[in-house]
């Protein structure tokens, strides 16, 4: 890198980076003659009338829309009481001695000890693919 940098500077310092006096004395010119630009001036009750017009044609405008949606509100519907928990979810002993002779209960014990150690043996494996290919692109590079 550091050969690389030292190029850099080196062809840098070799850019004329100097501005002619013909150049300058242009640009100088060029700003004289340019004219200065006013901003015109609006009367102090031309821009008020404006804001009042405005302001009150939104607060015309939001009284409208505020009617129309109350104008044909529906009628509330008639909210039933809610029911408890207790009175909708059955209790879960209940269910258990209904079901208790239909459905055949096994309980075995799950293995996921195997499954994890394949994973972890592939993400190693892609771990060390990863690590050949950074490898490979820096020799290439340097």
């Amino acid at each position: 890198m550091d050969d690389f940098e030292k190029r850099l500077k080196r062809d840098a310092e070799g850019i004329n980076t100097d501005i002619s006096p013909q150049l300058t004395s242009r640009i100088e010119a060029s700003l004289l003659a340019a004219e200065r630009i006013e901003p015109l001036r609006q009367n102090r009750s031309e821009t008020s009338n404006l804001w009042w017009a405005s302001s009150l044609t939104g607060l015309a405008a939001a009284a409208a829309v505020i009617a129309l949606l109350n104008w044909n509100r529906p009628e509330p519907e008639a909210v039933l009481p809610e029911q408890t928990a207790f009175q909708v979810v059955p209790d879960a002993q209940e269910y258990l001695q209904q079901i208790q002779g239909r459905l055949p209960l096994r309980a075995e014990t799950a293995v996921f000890k195997d499954g994890l150690e394949d994973e972890l043996t592939r993400l190693q494996a892609d771990f060390e693919k990863a690590r050949e290919s950074v490898n490979r692109d820096i020799e290439f590079t340097f």
